[in-house]
């Protein structure tokens, strides 16, 4: 499997200290898994007392059983944040940063089952990025297929049970089918399907000259003072997805891009970064009107995928709107299909989705 790095966590409290104000917020991503939160300056998580409760909150979360969770009353996550009983500058410079990254949701409109199940994750684990970009994955996938199995660059027109109708090769029959695609797409391929909201992302990359950071670090704006939502220097996490000679800053915008999207971007990375920004070459800007499926309560985190015999679809839209509630759908698709054909998949279906 590609090698995946951990990523500590950084927020930016309102007054800019040293190098911006970036504070060292360690969560579960930074440290061990369900490691306490600190924060090197005092800001934005508070009191060395407000960071014990943050982190004996998070040790919590990280112990609970999933079960328990999803058997939590349901409310918008931003509702279900002041609950928690931590404070308002933890929550307000922590909690609603983080989970507005990690949900793509800066409203935190999202059903409060969901943000505990990402939390719960954060908690435990750590984040990271494939080696090698987005790609890496499906292509192990694909490499493992007799040659010749997987086709790009087909149009599908319309699917059944059993053939797929393109515009390239005409109809091929088959005995099942699995449309793994966006919530969209699947809806025009299977009419009938529940087309959800969307938050709209953009990411824009730069060619930086110098590390802004010197460490593996997401750096969230607690302050929301920009476009910005998260930034980190990806090319300390992966060297190779950087240009010659230069590293690599990532930065996502969540909602609507501004106008002026380039200037606008660098002039809040320079107050995130705490360094100017005039030669950060722009690289790549990508928007995604449809880019994660919202979640708001309530939310069912467990849609089906086995339409009928031979019919199946799975993607982000079936379960939680992540990278890996995208995964877990393919899994769940991938062994009613199996079932249906009368083959034991090797790896046993956990009883509950797994976290955002």
């Amino acid at each position: 499997t590609p090698r995946t790095p951990s990523i500590s966590v950084r927020c930016c409290p309102g007054r800019p200290a040293t190098r911006g104000g970036g504070t060292l917020a360690h969560g579960g991503p930074g440290g061990e898994p369900g490691g306490v939160p600190h924060d090197a300056r005092g800001a934005p998580l508070g009191s060395a007392l407000d960071q014990a409760r943050l982190g004996a909150a998070l040790a919590r979360l990280a112990a609970t059983p999933v079960r328990r969770l999803l058997a939590r009353p349901e409310l918008p996550a931003g509702r279900a944040l002041a609950a928690r009983g931590l404070p308002q500058r933890t929550v307000e410079g922590f909690l609603r940063p983080l989970l507005s990254a990690l949900l793509c949701d800066p409203g935190l409109t999202t059903s409060s089952r969901c943000a505990d199940l990402a939390l719960h994750a954060f908690a435990r684990g750590r984040l990271c990025l494939p080696e090698g970009g987005a790609d890496a994955l499906p292509e192990l996938l694909a490499a493992a297929l007799p040659p010749g199995t997987v086709r790009t660059g087909v149009r599908v027109t319309a699917v059944a049970a059993d053939r797929v109708t393109t515009a390239e090769h005409g109809e091929l029959t088959c005995r099942g089918v699995l449309l793994a695609t966006d919530a969209r797409a699947a809806a025009e391929l299977l009419p009938g399907l529940r087309v959800p909201a969307f938050h709209p992302v953009t990411v824009v990359h730069h060619a930086v000259p110098e590390p802004p950071l010197a460490e593996p670090a997401l750096l969230l704006d607690a302050d929301r003072r920009g476009p910005v939502a998260h930034t980190a220097v990806v090319s300390h996490v992966d060297p190779t997805r950087a240009p010659a000679g230069r590293v690599l800053v990532s930065s996502t915008v969540l909602g609507p891009p501004p106008d002026d999207l380039d200037r606008t971007v660098r002039a809040h990375l320079a107050a995130l970064y705490g360094t100017p920004t005039d030669r950060w070459e722009l690289l790549a800007a990508h928007h995604t009107r449809e880019a994660v499926p919202a979640m708001p309560p309530p939310h069912d985190l467990r849609r089906p995928v086995r339409l009928l015999s031979g019919l199946y679809v799975c993607g982000d839209h079936r379960d939680t709107s992540t990278v890996q509630g995208a995964l877990h759908s393919g899994r769940r698709a991938a062994h009613a299909a199996l079932a249906d054909l009368g083959v034991a998949p090797a790896l046993k279906e956990s009883p509950l989705p797994t976290a955002a």
